[in-house]
């Protein structure tokens, strides 16, 4: 017989089990606390879009009800497209309305999962990002933007043309850009204009053809990887912004929620973080 004093709520976990866990738990008793209050599922996920993150991100949400709106919570500095593109799909799958929330920043492949959504909801915090895409640099151990890649290739390749005596001095700077990595970021940066438009008529209705290439030729002009979009640029590069104040009910909650994953994952953007009411996980990642 359980004792009367613990709640009725409480998962048949142990008290010992529970109390190490205690973080976690009170984090999903704030995501069911959004949902009771809003009548949406509200999944979160922090960390780099990579293909690693397919199968747990799909145990958070493939047996949530589609008939009701889903949140998803995103902090990103982007990653690899394609998954993105998988992310969206499985988001949208059978329902008919998904919004990205976006407490702090989600760049790059981050900004393509949010064109997927209905309404990007943002705040006085909020960033979005260009779209250009990102190579995976294994020696490195994370992405780096494509357009870079090529950027300090081909700076390189004119320089020794030009000093040919300073060629071994070069192809050491280039020690992780082979020439297979640097047509995989050719590649991509073709790809992703494929991957904008299947990414946006995923949403309910579709936009326009004008509508996505307007899209695609403000994001992709942005002048660094790292530039900032706020939410009222992005309302103005024509994306589908929500502004949600900072003293507002609804905003106040996901606040909090958020500062919770920041203190969780610290000053490591490689951490992942998938969780929703009943489905959590969190990898750290080297």
């Amino acid at each position: 017989m359980s004792s009367s004093t613990e709640p009725e709520s409480s998962p048949p976990q142990s008290p010992f089990f529970r109390a190490l866990q205690t973080d976690r738990y009170e984090r999903q008793d704030h995501i069911r606390a959004y949902e009771e209050a809003t009548g949406r599922i509200l999944v979160v996920f922090c960390g780099p879009i990579v293909p690693d993150i397919i199968t747990p991100f799909a145990d958070a949400i493939l047996d949530a009800d589609t008939n009701i709106p889903l949140d998803l919570m995103l902090t990103s500095l982007g990653g690899d497209g394609e998954t993105a593109l998988r992310i969206a799909s499985m988001c949208h799958a059978d329902r008919a309305e998904f919004r990205v929330i976006v407490p702090d920043t989600a760049a790059s492949a981050a900004t393509l999962l949010a064109l997927a959504a209905e309404s990007i909801a943002m705040s006085s915090t909020s960033a979005l990002g260009p779209i250009d895409p990102q190579v995976l640099l294994p020696h490195r151990g994370g992405y780096y933007p494509a357009k870079d890649i090529l950027a300090i290739v081909d700076d390189l390749d004119n320089r020794t043309r030009e000093n040919p005596q300073a060629f071994e001095l070069y192809a050491a700077l280039l020690a992780d850009v082979d020439a297979v990595v640097y047509q995989i970021a050719k590649a991509a940066i073709g790809r992703m204009e494929e991957l904008v438009p299947e990414v946006m008529r995923l949403r309910c209705p579709p936009p326009s053809d004008d509508q996505v290439q307007q899209v695609i030729k403000n994001l992709q002009g942005q002048a660094m990887h790292s530039a900032a979009i706020g939410h009222s640029r992005a309302g103005e590069l024509g994306l589908p912004t929500q502004y949600l104040a900072p003293q507002s009910e609804q905003w106040d909650m996901l606040w909090r929620l958020h500062t919770m994953y920041v203190v969780l994952r610290g000053a490591s953007s490689n951490t992942s973080v998938i969780e929703g009411r009943r489905v959590s996980l969190i990898r750290e990642r080297s």
